[in-house]
């Protein structure tokens, strides 16, 4: 289908266009990992578009390319949580660690299947990228879930952009790990595959625009509070119960 390629020559003009936003608003060194998964994946794209489909440096760009943009994306999760959580610096920095120590260990299986050699038969290393990449791009969905669920519940105050930079990612990777685990699921139909690509493609372009959007510079001194916005009173006792949470991380900390 030529108008899938016109839709990812699209995505790559609007990636390339957000860089530069993001760059003009002074945020690339405030959110260096996320400017750097996009500057990835916007030279990464190109390169697949130039090679042609089929070949063994086309396979090789795929799995090599796609390897290093998963575990970018870890530390961009990494960095979500970080800025999701600043307010509350000691359950930060503990989520932080255990999202990272998850994140390594979920990386470690496909290699500890390799020493140990207990792939099935017939799988060779395409079974275990698959692995690896659905390993981790599961275990980022979980975190996203549940970094999903404590935004809505607990009334966090976020940064504008942070607000954006989150709630865009999350679409963005569950997108990813929900294409990923289809285009497993169906990898010898091709219908299936190319509808699958053409729905996290449009997604992927909705978030660039939103992201264009949602950035600015200003974003950095603006506040929204979200989670239990339909009850003040309720919402009152979560904040406390939160701070409580984190003076705890913190005495904790300090022993």
């Amino acid at each position: 289908m030529h108008w899938q390629a016109e839709i990812v020559y699209l995505n790559v003009g609007l990636t390339v266009a957000l860089l530069w936003r993001i760059w003009m608003a002074r945020l690339a060194g405030v959110y260096r990992l996320f400017y750097f998964y996009l500057s990835v994946d916007s030279v990464y794209t190109v390169v697949q578009l130039m090679e042609k489909p089929g070949t063994n440096i086309y396979a090789q760009t795929y799995f090599g390319g796609q390897a290093v943009k998963i575990i970018i994306a870890a530390f961009v999760l990494v960095e979500i949580y970080s800025r999701a959580l600043e307010n509350t610096p000691a359950l930060a920095q503990y989520v932080r660690n255990s999202v990272a120590y998850i994140l390594g260990a979920a990386a470690l299986i496909p290699v500890a299947m390799v020493l140990w050699d207990r792939a099935p038969s017939g799988g060779g290393t395409l079974h275990y990228y698959y692995l690896f990449e659905q390993t981790m791009s599961a275990t980022m969905a979980t975190f996203l879930i549940f970094l999903s669920l404590f935004l809505a519940y607990f009334p966090v105050k976020l940064k504008r952009n942070v607000f954006c930079y989150s709630s865009g990612f999350i679409v963005w990777a569950l997108t990813h790990s929900a294409g990923t685990f289809l285009m497993n699921r169906y990898s010898n139909n091709e219908p299936a595959e190319d509808m699958v690509n053409l729905v996290q493609s449009c997604v992927q372009g909705a978030c660039l625009l939103y992201w264009m959007a949602g950035f600015r510079s200003d974003g950095e001194s603006r506040t929204a509070v979200v989670g239990h916005l339909w009850s003040r009173a309720e919402a009152e006792r979560l904040s406390h119960q939160l701070e409580s949470i984190n003076d705890s991380l913190e005495r904790l900390r300090k022993r």
